[in-house]
Formats: structure tokens, sequence, C-alpha cells
């Protein structure tokens, strides 16, 4: 047995101990306790990466919008978006979605997929020429493909194909019309 450093913490060390608990034991009957006991990690460990339960599931796309929202209105949004999903790994947001019966989070992500649908239609909205209006539409079809996108690339088995191959048949059709 080696002595040395401890074995480093990290978000997807958590998050992988969470999913674990969600198809276990689902996801109302896991607390922040539990995922921390799995984990080996304190809760103050816990909340310094993930602001709640839910967000575990998250936070791959919420680091990817995160990084969106810090972008310049003058960059194209539909390039932007492209890097976004381009390199996208499933993770625990792909493994939450295939399974949300068995997890019991289907209404959770239902929940809150409305957050992230805002918080990415206002940031690719930003890069928009034109009205407000027009800005908010393109924003509002644009951030609504992506999440469609990941369900279905979810659903159809993460990791078969780029998430970024299953979008631009339709983020094209937006970037024609808008």
């Amino acid at each position: 047995m080696s002595t040395g450093r401890p074995r480093a913490t990290s978000r997807d060390t958590i998050a992988e101990a969470a999913c674990e608990l969600f198809l276990e034991q689902g996801y109302e009957g896991t607390t922040v306790a539990d995922i921390t006991r799995r984990a080996g990690v304190s809760r103050s460990s816990f909340f310094n990466y993930f602001g709640a339960k839910a967000d575990v599931l998250w936070y791959g796309l919420d680091e990817r919008i995160a990084a969106l929202e810090r972008r310049t209105p003058e960059e194209d949004p539909f390039l932007v978006v492209d890097e976004l999903l381009d390199g996208f790994a499933p993770g625990t947001l792909a493994l939450a979605i295939a399974n949300a019966d068995v997890m019991g989070v289907a209404r959770e992500l239902d929940v809150d997929a409305a957050i992230r649908l805002a918080r990415l239609a206002r940031a690719v909205a930003r890069g928009v020429p034109g009205d407000r209006l027009d800005a908010a539409g393109v924003g509002g079809a644009v951030a609504s493909i992506v999440l469609a996108a990941v369900n279905e690339w979810s659903t159809a088995g993460a990791g078969t194909r780029p998430l970024v191959d299953v979008a631009r048949p339709a983020l094209a059709v937006v970037r024609r019309r808008g």
C-alpha cells in the first residue's frame, strides 16, 4: 500500500457517485449526504462543486453554456454553438436522460431544462444581428434545437456519434431562415 497524496476530489468523482446512487435508489431517495459518503468527500466539497443535487446532472452542459455566455456578441452565434456541441462527451446528463425513469429524474430534467433553455437562448441571441425580437426568436430556436439534440443523442446512444452531428441539420435550417 502506497502512502502519498490522497485521491484528488473532482466534480467527476462526485457526479459518478451521485449517478450510481440515482440508479440504485432513485433521485428522490438520494440525499447529498448519501452522495458525499459514496464519493468520500465532505458536504462542503460537494457544495464547492455543485449548487444543488440537480446540478450534478447538468454540469457538463452548464460549463459549456457559461463559456458561451462569456463570448463576445460579435461572434457568429452558429459557430459558437457548433463549438459548444463539438466534443461534448457522454456524461451525467446523457446517463440521466437515457435512464430517466429508473433514476426518477424525468420531472427534474424537465424543470432544469427550462433554466438551461433560457440561458442558452439569451447567450445565442446576443450575437444575432437585427432587432431584439428577431434575436430572441433565433436564440430560442437554437436553444431548443440544442436541448432536443441532447435528448435525441442521449436516448439513441450517446457517444455513438458526435452531438454536433445530431444538431447540425436542424441548426442549418434556422441559420438559413434566421
